[in-house]
C-alpha cells in the first residue's frame, strides 16, 4: 500500500514537473513523455534555468515535441535540447544571449525544408512565426517575414498580380532561399532571389539588431546574399523590390522513356536556350518514379507575347504531352510546384559552364536505365539560366556562379529507412559520373557534407578570402558557426 501511494506521488510530481517546463500541452502517459528520447531527463538538466518554462519553448517532455524535433528530410534523426518558436525580436534576443551566456550549441531554422540537419545537438531557433507579408504597389516593395514559406509568398503575391523571383518548392523557406541565393523561373528576367533584397532585418553577435543594405553595412549586405547561411547574424525580415508581372506563358512537354530520345532531346535543348531572349527560362528534367521514367521541357516567358518560340526546336520530337498555360504567374507557380511526400531525401548538385558533352549525356541517361530495377523517386535538374544568364549577371553578391550554363541537381527520395544505404550508393555513383563533364563547384542552397572541407570552395569559390574577413569582422567569436559555416580562418 505505502509503495503504491508512492508511485502516485512520484507519478504526480513528474507530470506536473512536464507541464512546467512545458507550456504546450503534455503528455499524462508517462511512456509517452519518455519516448521521444531516452535521455529526456539528461535534456531537461541541461537546460538553463532561464530557457525553461518559456511560452514559445517546445521541451523533451511535449507531445509536439518529436513532430517539431524532425526537419524535411527524416533521414537526420536527432534530439535537441529545446525548439524555441519566438515571436518577436526582444524573444530572439533573450534566446540567443542565453546561448551566448552559456556557451550553449545553436542553430536557426526558417521553417523550411532543409535537406542536411545543419547541427545536430543542441538548441533550435525557429522563425516560423516571423510569417509577415506586407507589400506596397505604390513602392514596388514587399516587407516578409524570415519564417515565411514560399508557397504563402507566391499566393499573397500573385493575387495582386506581383512576385519576387523565386524557386519552385512552395515549402522552401524565403529566408533560406535568400541567404544562399535562390534560383527559380525568374532568374533571367528579375535574376535571384538574393538580387531583390533592399535590406534587412539582422541580429548580430553582440545580440544587437541592425538593418543591413547597401549604403548600411555594404559589405555584410554583400555577404548575406548568397554566403549567409548562419554565419553571420539572424535574419528576421527581409524588404525585397517586387515585380508587376500580370501575364506569364508556361510550357510544359513530356517524352516517356526512350533513350535515343532523350538524348536527342537534351542536346536540342542545350542549343535552344543559348538562342531565348532574357524573359525566358527552361529546365530540362528527367524523372523517374513509380517504374517509369520521363523527361521534361518545362519553360517559363514573362509578357503577353505568344510563346511560340519552342516549336521549330521540339515539335519534331512528337513530345507524349504537350501544355501550355497562358495567364497569371500565380496559376504558372501551381503548375510548376515542387512537393516531394517521401521522408527520406538526398541531394547532390554541380554547376557547369558549358554544354554538358555527350559522354554525360550518356551518363544521366545510364542512371535513368540502372533505375528501372530500382524502388527509389529520383529527378535531375538541369538548366534555368542556361547560356544566356540575362538578369543574373546585372548584380553582385557573395553568389558567385553568375556566368554559370546552369546547375544540375540530383534528387533521390525513397520511403522506408532501409533503403538509404542503396539510394545514398545510387546517387553518389551518377554525381561521380557527371563530375569530370560540370565543374567543382556545388550550389550552397542544396547543402551536401559529403562535400567534405571543400565545401568552401565549392560553395564560394574566387569569394572565400573575402567572406572570411566579414566573418572575422562581424563574429570575432564565432557565435554562429556550423559544420559548412563561414570559418574565422582557411582551412
Amino acid at each position: 500500500m505505502n509503495f503504491f501511494y508512492l508511485f502516485i506521488t512520484v507519478l504526480w510530481y513528474a507530470t506536473s514537473l512536464g507541464a512546467y517546463y512545458c507550456p504546450y500541452t503534455c503528455s499524462a502517459d508517462p511512456l509517452k513523455q519518455i519516448y521521444p528520447d531516452q535521455n529526456m531527463c539528461t535534456l531537461m538538466a541541461t537546460i538553463p534555468p532561464e530557457l525553461k518554462g518559456l511560452s514559445y519553448g517546445v521541451y523533451p517532455t511535449c507531445d509536439i515535441y518529436n513532430t517539431d524535433r524532425f526537419s524535411y528530410n527524416k533521414r537526420l534523426n536527432w534530439f535537441p535540447n529545446a525548439i524555441f518558436t519566438p515571436s518577436t525580436p526582444e524573444q530572439v534576443q533573450h534566446i540567443l544571449g542565453q546561448c551566448i551566456i552559456n556557451q550553449l550549441p545553436f542553430y536557426v531554422r526558417s521553417g523550411g525544408h532543409c535537406y542536411e540537419m545543419v547541427i545536430p545537438l543542441g538548441y533550435t531557433i525557429d522563425l516560423r512565426n516571423f510569417n509577415n507579408i506586407i507589400p506596397d504597389p505604390t513602392t514596388s516593395t514587399v516587407y516578409i517575414g524570415a519564417g515565411c514559406k514560399l508557397g504563402d509568398v507566391i499566393s499573397a503575391l500573385g493575387a495582386i498580380d506581383y512576385a519576387i523571383p523565386t524557386g519552385t518548392c512552395p515549402s522552401v523557406g524565403v529566408s533560406g532561399l535568400a541567404l544562399g541565393g535562390g534560383i527559380g523561373f525568374l532568374i533571367r528576367k528579375c535574376g535571384l532571389t538574393c538580387d531583390s533584397i533592399i535590406s534587412m532585418d539582422v541580429l548580430m553577435a553582440n545580440n544587437q539588431l541592425i538593418t543591413v543594405s547597401e549604403s548600411s553595412y555594404p559589405d555584410l549586405f554583400w555577404a548575406l546574399r548568397g554566403g549567409g547561411h548562419n554565419s553571420y547574424g539572424i535574419v528576421l525580415g527581409y524588404t525585397f523590390k517586387m515585380y508587376y508581372i500580370p501575364t506569364v506563358s508556361f510550357l510544359q512537354l513530356r517524352w516517356d522513356w526512350d533513350p535515343q530520345t532523350f538524348s536527342d532531346v537534351f542536346n536540342a535543348w542545350q542549343k535552344w536556350v543559348t538562342t531565348l531572349p532574357e524573359n525566358i527560362s527552361s529546365e530540362t528534367v528527367f524523372k523517374y518514379k513509380d517504374g517509369k521514367a520521363r523527361l521534361s521541357v518545362n519553360a517559363l516567358k514573362v509578357g503577353a507575347a505568344p510563346f511560340t518560340e519552342w516549336e521549330r526546336t521540339f515539335l519534331r520530337y512528337n513530345p507524349t504531352t504537350t501544355a501550355l498555360y497562358r495567364g497569371n504567374y500565380l496559376g504558372a507557380a501551381a503548375l510548376f510546384a515542387s512537393n516531394y511526400t517521401f521522408p527520406f531525401s538526398k541531394t547532390k548538385s554541380k554547376m557547369f559552364f558549358q554544354p554538358l558533352p555527350q559522354r554525360g549525356v550518356d551518363a544521366l541517361i545510364n542512371w535513368m536505365r540502372v533505375l528501372q530495377d530500382e524502388h527509389f523517386h529520383c529527378e535531375a535538374f538541369w538548366g534555368l539560366g542556361a547560356g544566356n544568364p540575362g538578369a543574373i549577371t546585372k548584380t553582385h553578391s557573395a553568389y558567385f556562379p553568375r556566368k554559370a550554363f546552369g546547375w544540375a541537381l540530383g534528387f533521390i527520395y525513397w520511403p522506408y529507412e532501409h533503403q538509404t544505404i542503396r539510394a545514398l550508393s545510387l546517387i553518389s555513383e551518377t554525381y561521380c559520373q557527371l563530375e569530370p563533364y560540370t565543374s567543382p563547384y556545388s550550389y550552397v542552397n542544396l547543402t551536401d557534407y559529403d562535400l567534405g572541407p571543400s565545401y568552401l570552395n565549392a560553395y564560394y569559390g574566387p569569394h572565400v578570402d573575402r567572406l572570411i574577413q566579414i566573418k572575422n569582422l562581424y563574429d570575432p567569436n564565432n557565435i554562429f558557426h556550423w559544420v559548412q559555416g563561414i570559418p574565422l580562418e582557411t582551412p
